[in-house]
């Protein structure tokens, strides 16, 4: 989290993986590539509290399959962090664009209380337009949710794979700062959201690894499955 500023744009697919396939890809990927400097071999928790306008359209969005989408979260790593990432993602005909501001843990808190004049506070076009569209759209924050990442790079095409397992939510309670969270689950523990991020071409040698995993299933959005869970609370 030491750059101030951050905007990556690549090309994102995402498989759902069983428990074997993930033990697989796990010792495969050890070989082929660079475990994240952030968490290292071990993997990190990630925990995010995302926002959504007063007419939920970015849920819509999401729910209707539009060729655009965004996303606005908050993104920690540990309820002790200094800092906070907020982050704005856009998604347009299958590639993805993010970008990162990191923010003070003081600021963060203000955000989750509605005060969206402290992005204001940064000089960076990704602040602004986040204050721009949370005060004209009425933004308030949603869902929070967290889940354990191995990630895995390569400097070559901006290369990332990630696998992200045990997601949990946290209704009703957006403290993303908070060490007495009551999650719950939102996806089976043997279960693991594989996301592949790269730019122009995927490594041949990942291509061959991939072959040998069942990629037939779709997992389901962390953005959109939290909403939905959230949502039946209400009935």
């Amino acid at each position: 989290m030491s750059e101030p500023f951050l905007s990556v744009s690549r090309r994102e697919v995402k498989y759902l993986l069983s428990l074997p396939d993930r033990l697989f890809l796990l010792g495969a990927l050890d070989q082929l590539l660079t475990p994240d400097a952030y968490g290292g071999y071990n993997g990190y928790t990630v925990r995010s509290v995302y926002f959504d306008s007063i007419t939920n359209e970015d849920y819509w969005d999401k729910k209707h399959h539009a060729d655009e989408k965004k996303r606005i979260r908050l993104r920690v790593y540990h309820p002790e962090d200094r800092t906070a990432k907020f982050e704005l993602k856009r998604k347009y005909y299958g590639r993805e664009r993010k970008e990162s501001v990191v923010i003070s843990r003081g600021d963060a808190e203000q955000l989750l209380k509605g005060n969206y004049a402290v992005l204001l506070h940064y000089d960076h076009p990704t602040a602004r337009y986040g204050y721009d569209l949370m005060t004209t759209r009425l933004y308030r924050p949603v869902s929070l949710i967290e889940y354990d990442r191995r990630a895995y790079t390569h400097p070559n095409f901006n290369t990332r794979v990630t696998l992200d397992n045990n997601l949990r939510y946290c209704p009703f309670c957006y403290d993303l700062f908070s060490t007495t969270l009551n999650f719950r689950s939102a996806l089976p523990k043997d279960q693991t959201i594989l996301e592949i991020k790269y730019d122009r071409f995927l490594f041949r040698q990942i291509q061959d690894v991939l072959a040998q995993c069942d990629l037939t299933r779709k997992p389901p959005s962390k953005f959109g499955s939290s909403r939905q869970i959230l949502s039946h609370c209400y009935h």
